[in-house]
């Protein structure tokens, strides 16, 4: 879940924001992203737990059932959460348990098949089997159960899934204004799908379970391969080939992030001569599970991508040994597809752009 960005109440938070900078002046910067720890979910009694011998094999992305209610036309289609105005992640509405409504980001850069945090946790009374703390990391991971996650017209039901016992949280003065929320659905859930089509002109999502994904006017989209590989740990990456300013590269496809290009120097060096007239400025990007990572970024005002030409397109360039790009050459986002349609073929192994 590399590119996964933070959602949270965008709409209360923007006018806190302007009501403060109107009151303190614009030279100074209030705000922040935080990421908070939860409240040791293991020792509370309102808590369920779960009994950790039945989870000491490590399957812990074993998939439970996925029902469906979508009739003989065996797809359906789910419209864009409103956090894709802000974030431009890939992502719909859930519901959990018992009406509980919360945003779930499809995230292709994510390992494990579902992910929460605390806040679900306790709004929900979900069963944990706590996991431990890793030792260059705050927060505490765990394995919880999923009665029942509810997308369109399918129900996913008694899933396993990851959380961190920690969340993301907009402050101002360091005063909580907006909590992330977000579900993560990874890439071992979205492969249990044939297709799944991300239409941005629609501003809808279209899963399929059972039908083969068929093309009107193929001489309208371009196709580009991808595999699906297994790195260190467990962690599992989407990798495409596409040309990049004329240059073939594989990158890992993060339908979890609303960036652009994320890459390392190395790769940025071959590239930039085909890239005139970039100014790059030195900054930080936030990856939630990880943190605050430097980089350089800058805005292509024209940039060819596959067979499209994408204007204004956002670029970060990190250092060779970022653990972002440790195992891969660089992340492409979703800012690159706003404007067109891109279908994930999962029978076939085929990214599809609507050119």
């Amino acid at each position: 879940m590399r590119g996964t960005t933070i959602q949270i109440n965008w709409w209360s938070a923007t006018i806190a924001v302007i009501v403060l900078y109107l009151l303190a002046g614009c030279s100074i910067h209030p705000v922040r992203v935080a990421i908070v720890s939860g409240k040791d979910l293991q020792d509370r009694a309102d808590i369920p737990k779960l009994n950790d011998e039945l989870y000491s094999s490590g399957n812990w992305d074993a998939g439970g059932q996925i029902g469906k209610d979508i009739g003989e036309k065996n797809f359906f289609r789910v419209k864009y959460h409103p956090s894709y105005s802000v974030n431009h992640w890939m992502v719909v509405e859930g519901e959990l348990g018992k009406g509980k409504k919360y945003p779930v980001v499809l995230d292709t850069g994510a390992s494990p098949a579902l992910v929460v945090n605390d806040i679900h946790i306790v709004e929900n009374k979900l069963a944990i089997c706590p996991l431990g703390t890793n030792n260059d990391d705050s927060g505490s991971w765990g394995v919880c159960r999923l009665p029942e996650l509810r997308i369109g017209e399918i129900r996913l039901a008694d899933w396993l899934c990851f959380y961190r016992e920690q969340h993301a949280e907009v402050q101002i003065f360091g005063l909580p204004i907006g909590t992330g929320k977000e579900i993560i659905a990874g890439l071992p859930a979205l492969q249990k799908f044939k297709y799944i089509v991300f239409d941005s002109i629609k501003k809808e999502v279209e899963f399929s379970l059972e039908n083969s994904f068929e093309c009107d006017q193929p001489n309208l989209w371009a196709q580009y391969p991808f595999v699906i590989e297994q790195g260190w740990g467990g962690n599992v990456f989407l990798l495409v080939e596409i040309a990049i300013a004329g240059e073939q590269i594989e990158l890992q496809l993060d339908t979890g992030s609303g960036r652009g290009l994320a890459i390392a120097e190395e790769l940025w060096e071959k590239i930039r001569e085909r890239i005139p007239d970039v100014k790059l400025c030195k900054g930080r990007d936030l990856y939630p599970y990880i943190g605050w990572l430097s980089c350089k970024r800058g805005i292509i005002s024209k940039l060819e991508v596959g067979g499209r030409t994408v204007k204004d397109a956002k670029i970060s360039i990190f250092p060779n040994d970022s653990d972002l790009i440790e195992q891969c050459e660089g992340l492409l986002g979703m800012q690159y597809f706003q404007d067109t349609v891109m279908v994930l073929d999962f029978e076939r192994n085929l990214m599809w752009v609507k050119n």
